[in-house]
């Protein structure tokens, strides 16, 4: 009895335990080996990269002020890939983008990502390229239509922070811009072009007896180029 009563002593002498209340602002766990999970809530931008420098091994560098906040609910653990894709469109809305490399995360300035060591791709297929704020250079060829032409009437659909350059030698579109955006441009180029294909026929004669370089001089006179001068009005 003594005993049980020197116990009951103690505990009530005991301080009781202290819940430590969970930050607000933001949450985040590493998810094991399965994945990343990411919940945030109005978490400071600079919080998440060093959240995913933890998470996932990322090594970040700062080589631009790194301003706004994160907003993000995660059910489900995000890969690698997924976490940065979501954080492409995080930086691409506060005017900022990651370059990376291995696992090297740089992020700079969206405008400044133009002129740095990102990825150059050659594609004209829009269903080959994803749909992420990723900024990459897309050299995309063109078969039926003139390149040059062909610039300066989608001019109007690029947008400001995007370049969109035509190559006439290769007959090709050069663009930098977010992949999403890009893929956008394509579909419309791919569009363009394949009703071009509809109009193209190519056939070959056969010439016994005339000059080729002749004949082409003569057919250039009946049926001029639509892209060449219209003569005095």
């Amino acid at each position: 009895m003594a005993q049980d009563a020197a116990a009951k002593t103690a505990e009530a002498k005991a301080p009781a335990p202290v819940a430590t209340p969970s930050a607000p602002s933001a949450s985040a766990a590493a998810a094991g080996g399965a994945g990343i999970q990411m919940n945030f809530r109005n978490a400071p931008l600079e919080q998440v990269l060093e959240y995913l420098s933890e998470a996932a091994g990322f090594v970040i560098v700062l080589d631009a002020p790194v301003k706004g906040t994160v907003n993000v609910i995660s059910a489900q653990p995000m890969s690698r890939d997924e976490a940065i894709d979501f954080l492409n469109s995080v930086l691409n809305k506060n005017g900022l983008a990651a370059i990376r490399d291995g696992r090297t995360l740089t992020i700079v300035d969206r405008a400044a990502a133009k002129t740095r060591d990102i990825p150059v791709k050659v594609n004209n297929d829009p269903r080959m390229i994803p749909k992420n704020d990723e900024i990459v250079t897309q050299i995309i060829p063109i078969r039926y239509v003139e390149a040059d032409q062909l610039a300066k009437d989608l001019a109007s659909f690029i947008s400001p922070q995007a370049t969109f350059v035509a190559n006439a030698a290769g007959n090709s579109i050069v663009m930098t811009d977010t992949q999403a955006n890009i893929r956008h441009m394509v579909e419309i180029i791919k569009a363009i072009d394949s009703s071009a294909e509809a109009e193209t026929e190519i056939r070959v004669f056969h010439l016994t007896h005339a000059s080729p370089n002749d004949v082409a001089t003569a057919l250039s006179g009946v049926f001029p180029s639509s892209s060449g001068s219209s003569g005095n009005n």
